[in-house]
């Protein structure tokens, strides 16, 4: 049943204009950050040259292309997914969903691999523009692929906020704004970091502190459990809410 509500959802935001809309943006963005990183890589490489070990194509591309798009994918995500329980609350159809025999689990998970079916491809795209360089020059494949790691999984993040917002409220804006929100108190945690032990712990928690890795070319095991957990966190708060509105059979 995961999948068919995965199919349902995926669907949906493909017959929406909304969706298009926002891949078509997507792409312009990843093309103007790629062409600006490609720019500036050009400039600097004789001032590369003199180093004793310059950063090849592949790994200036992580940090200076792949890095940035995590922002924006902070901003996308939430805006697809913000519609994925809003659109039911309003469409006055979640009663279906919660008295079908479909467990509340199933529901949150296929609607949540609904919404990675279609910002998957987004990363996918993302990526695609640096390996097409290696048309022209060697690329260290190895970065390149830690960082479509470090990209799916923040999406993956930021989709199961949206979601769980997004099972909070009937209002789709209202949504992607409480997501934001959450982004940004999730962004700047990091910063607090030092100036007590609770800031101190928090930080733990911050989303900046478990990205570099990925763009440098180093996969930690910490950081991938964080994404992980994290994206757990909000689906299974997702389903907490969910079953209430369940047991109280709205």
């Amino acid at each position: 049943m995961i999948f068919t509500v995965a199919g349902f959802e995926t669907r949906s935001l493909l017959r929406s204009p909304i969706t298009w809309f926002i891949a078509a943006i997507m792409a312009v963005v990843f093309a103007l950050v790629f062409l600006q990183a490609l720019e500036t890589y050009l400039e600097v490489q004789p001032k590369l040259a003199l180093q004793d070990h310059p950063p090849g194509l592949g790994g200036y591309l992580s940090i200076q292309y792949c890095a940035p798009l995590v922002m924006v994918f902070a901003l996308i995500a939430p805006l697809i997914a913000m519609r994925s329980f809003s659109d039911e609350f309003r469409a006055q159809t979640i009663a279906l969903w919660l008295s079908s025999p479909v467990s509340t689990s199933s529901i949150v998970i296929g609607k949540f691999l609904g919404v990675l079916a279609v910002i998957a491809p987004l990363v996918a795209i993302a990526i695609g523009m640096a390996l097409f360089m290696r048309l022209y020059t060697p690329l260290d494949l190895g970065v390149i692929g830690a960082s479509a790691l470090g990209l799916l999984l923040s999406a993956c993040l930021f989709s199961a906020i949206g979601l769980f917002f997004s099972s909070l409220t009937r209002h789709a804006i209202f949504a992607v704004v409480a997501s934001v929100l959450m982004l940004l108190l999730l962004w700047l945690a990091s910063s607090a970091a030092g100036t007590s032990t609770v800031a101190n712990v928090l930080s733990v928690f911050s989303v900046p502190a478990h990205l570099p890795g990925f763009f440098q070319g180093f996969i930690s095991t910490a950081d991938v459990c964080y994404f992980v957990l994290m994206t757990l966190l909000f689906l299974a708060l997702t389903v907490v809410r969910l079953d209430a509105l369940r047991h109280r059979g709205q």
